[in-house]
């Protein structure tokens, strides 16, 4: 089963479930499963960047947005420190960082970190499992690239959506970080929430739906002095 299907953890309550994949989705997924009576194990490909709520008292999206004061590979450098504080060593529970640090990979991959919402504080009880990735699925669960077998009642796959305009869109009205290019302006066609950001998704789609409202209220008023104008 793939993650969009996941409704609740009603149908896997008391089952050994298998949550394949540790972004957002996958830790609330895993999360949800152990509230509701299921014993999940989540199996982590390669390194995750994990982030709380909050950072003594402030929304880690604000955090984010103060990030911007600092360059890049200074705040990279820091994260480590400061998350080893709030969160612990999370190594000897299987999870690891990647070598891009948080900023660089939301930067260069737009891939956001893990914001926990209290999968760690389970993992740390052992009530959810983490697993290393999977080498092979079998009939009765699967074996992972450490050689250890696992036996799973489900498996759900939360590995992520990829963005599929491409294949309707026409080169060069690709959505941008601003929500708005040159092609789609003239076409009228605007995509936003298709760029991730360390300040948080919602606070983008807010920027760049204004963004486009500016854009459409520039095309109206151009199109009003091109009809005033005589031919």
């Amino acid at each position: 089963m793939h993650s969009a299907d996941y409704r609740n953890a009603a149908p896997f309550a008391g089952q050994q479930v298998l949550v394949v994949g540790m972004g957002n989705t996958g830790a609330e997924i895993a999360l949800d499963l152990v509230e509701g009576g299921a014993r999940p194990t989540i199996s982590v490909r390669g390194g995750v960047h994990i982030v709380p709520r909050e950072l003594f008292g402030v929304p880690i999206q604000m955090v984010g947005m103060a990030t911007r004061l600092r360059p890049r590979r200074i705040n990279d450098a820091l994260f480590p420190v400061i998350l080893d504080l709030v969160l612990g060593r999370l190594e000897k529970f299987g999870l690891r960082r990647p070598k891009q640090g948080l900023l660089q990979q939301i930067a260069l991959a737009s891939r956001i970190p893990v914001i926990d919402v209290g999968t760690i504080g389970k993992i740390r009880e052992g009530a959810i499992k983490v697993a290393p990735d999977i080498a092979e699925i079998s009939e009765s669960g699967a074996r992972f690239a450490d050689g250890k077998h696992g036996e799973f009642d489900a498996i759900l796959f939360a590995t992520g959506y990829r963005p599929g305009y491409a294949r309707f869109l026409e080169p060069g009205a690709e959505p941008g970080p601003s929500g708005v290019n040159a092609r789609a302006s003239d076409l009228g066609l605007y995509l936003v929430g298709f760029h991730n950001a360390v300040t948080g998704l919602l606070r983008e789609i807010g920027i760049e739906a204004q963004a486009v409202a500016d854009d459409i209220r520039q095309r109206q008023n151009r199109k009003k002095v091109a009809e005033t104008l005589p031919v």
